[in-house]
């Protein structure tokens, strides 16, 4: 008998799922079994203990990550009530995450049953995306999840409004946000940015202190507002309905001091936030000053990692750093720092359960030779790396590309394919030969803006084979 933890009187960690007394919705709910393909069981499907609805349930492995997905059909985007059908005859209680789409939805304690024969219903919501979503139950602790029978899926009838606070459940978040200040959430890395739908007919943002901010309207150009803190206004004389925003801040970086924290939407009277969709990949980059974008004054739109994966109609992140090195050696080797919230954290603080990467591009390489990296040295640091983002995102593609100043490429093919021989098929190397010349460069090393559209229309078809 495997033990693992219960789906029941959860305590909802995280904005974005709300337990609920009953169902909102109107519509019957659709059933899917955990025993039915395309769900999938990180165990066995049993039928030992009566009581399941359709022909098993799912009995998960005791570890961490041994999940149970469900992949559902929304007729629309919005909030979706989820009604899990478990079973725990322990009396621990133990903790999950609810990912959907790739994202950590919510953290919760689950508690027994009684007994395995003890079937309850957990309800709760969650934004979802108009087609295809996947719900997925990812225990967090070697005890792993409850017995899973079921899960119930409904979209409700209409989107539930916002008030646009930093934690409202309508406003998505990419990249790694600090989010432990409740009025002010603080970006991490570069390139981090927020999506947010709302209806009146302005809008602004909250900012703590001085901060060059980028925002777009209703997909518009991207437009910047340069050292502002306080109450910003981005727009007003909307027309009437629903409008769309995206808002970025640059990154702390050198003698740039800026404050890069979010402080909640600033809504017209009678306005509100409704859910916005995800994009159901999203590609994070690692690297250094070249995948930032500095030193061009528009990064990090104007940088190859958001120009490809926006052409990929992907959602994205930047963990990257000027000087940024693969190995630790005098230097931010970012086999090590990829699993922080932020460059100014002082430990593995980053949870991977808060988002998942359907693909991680790594351009590291070109700053190791400065701080006598050997050949050695380097190679092994990349197989370690890529070990640690196999850890990190379980089913992600994994990119590893050849750094444009040609150093260590020999050593970087080597690590793929040491990582091949040892199974992990899903890690690749990208040959950038001959992809950007001095004249696509600013100053021989860092890309120019037409550098990085040369670099992104390379990338964009190679990632778009496997996401």
């Amino acid at each position: 008998m495997r033990l693992r933890s219960s789906l029941i009187a959860c305590t909802l960690l995280a904005a974005g799922v709300t337990v609920l007394s009953g169902s909102a919705a109107v519509a019957a709910p659709t059933r899917y079994e955990a025993e039915t393909a395309p769900a999938t069981c990180a165990g066995t499907i049993d039928s030992n203990h009566t009581g399941f609805s359709g022909s098993g349930f799912c009995n998960a492995d005791n570890a961490i990550g041994a999940a149970a997905q469900f992949t559902v059909t929304a007729s629309a985007a919005g909030t979706a009530t989820l009604g899990i059908r478990y079973a725990n005859g322990t009396t621990t209680a133990r903790p999950a995450d609810v990912l959907v789409n790739g994202t950590r939805a919510t953290g919760a304690s689950f508690d027994g049953t009684g007994a395995w024969t003890t079937w309850t219903t957990l309800t709760l919501t969650a934004p979802v995306n108009a087609g295809t979503n996947t719900i997925r139950l990812n225990p967090t602790t070697a005890s792993g999840l409850a017995n899973v029978d079921a899960l119930d899926f409904e979209v409700g009838s209409g989107p539930v409004g916002g008030n646009g606070q930093p934690n409202d459940a309508n406003i998505q978040y990419y990249g790694r946000w600090n989010k432990s200040n409740s009025a002010y959430y603080a970006m991490g890395w570069a390139g981090g940015y927020l999506d947010a739908r709302f209806t009146g007919n302005s809008i602004g943002v909250r900012q703590r202190n001085a901060i060059d901010l980028h925002y777009s309207i209703d997909g518009a150009p991207t437009q910047w507002r340069r050292n502002v803190s306080g109450n910003v206004t981005l727009a007003s004389g909307l027309s009437s309905g629903s409008h769309t925003v995206r808002i970025g801040y640059r990154e702390r970086a050198g003698s740039y001091t800026g404050d890069p924290v979010f402080g909640g939407l600033i809504l017209a009277s009678g306005g509100q936030t409704t859910a916005i969709s995800r994009p159901a990949n999203l590609v994070e980059f690692i690297g250094d000053s070249i995948t930032v974008g500095q030193p061009n004054a528009n990064r990090p739109f104007s940088a190859y990692p958001w120009l490809a994966a926006e052409g990929l109609g992907a959602a994205h992140t930047q963990v990257a750093q000027g000087g940024a090195c693969l190995v630790s050696q005098d230097c931010y080797g970012m086999m090590d720092w990829f699993r922080r919230s932020s460059a100014s954290a002082t430990t593995d603080d980053w949870n991977f359960a808060t988002y998942q990467a359907t693909a991680v591009v790594i351009n590291l390489g070109t700053n190791d030779i400065g701080h006598n990296v050997s050949t050695t040295q380097f190679q092994q640091g990349y197989v370690t790396m890529l070990q640690r983002l196999r850890q990190a995102y379980p089913n992600a593609e994994i990119f590893a590309m050849g750094v444009f100043r040609n150093r260590y490429v020999t050593e970087t093919r080597n690590a793929v394919a040491a990582r091949n021989a040892a199974g992990d098929s899903r890690v690749r190397f990208v040959d950038t030969t001959g992809w950007i010349v001095a004249g696509d460069t600013t100053d021989n090393v860092h890309p120019s803006d037409a550098g990085h559209v040369k670099i992104a229309q390379r990338l964009r078809p190679i990632l778009d084979q496997y996401i």
